[in-house]
């Protein structure tokens, strides 16, 4: 599966609005696009493109995508708590 599975979705407006973690909890499309969409462990490097490619794709109010110095990226659940980030 090359191509992001929100591209073509007809679903767009109702994940728009989610959080990170109801998105991929409800979307097996997104689950199997990102492999281990909950993934955090610092010792596993991760390829961020197809987040960042959801991302564009998807337009989300309710997260976004936060790049660290060491080439990870975090997603911050626009909740307006910190702890609310993870590392993809």
């Amino acid at each position: 599966m090359n191509n992001c599975p929100c591209n073509d979705c007809i679903c767009l407006a109702i994940c728009r609005p989610k959080q990170y973690p109801e998105l991929v909890r409800e979307c097996s499309l997104i689950v199997k696009y990102l492999t281990n969409p909950f993934d955090y462990k610092e010792s596993v490097p991760r390829k961020t493109g197809r987040l960042k490619i959801i991302q564009k794709s998807l337009k989300p109010t309710m997260w976004t995508l936060i790049a660290d110095p060491h080439g990870k990226v975090m997603v911050d659940n626009n909740t307006g708590y910190k702890e609310c980030h993870f590392y993809y």
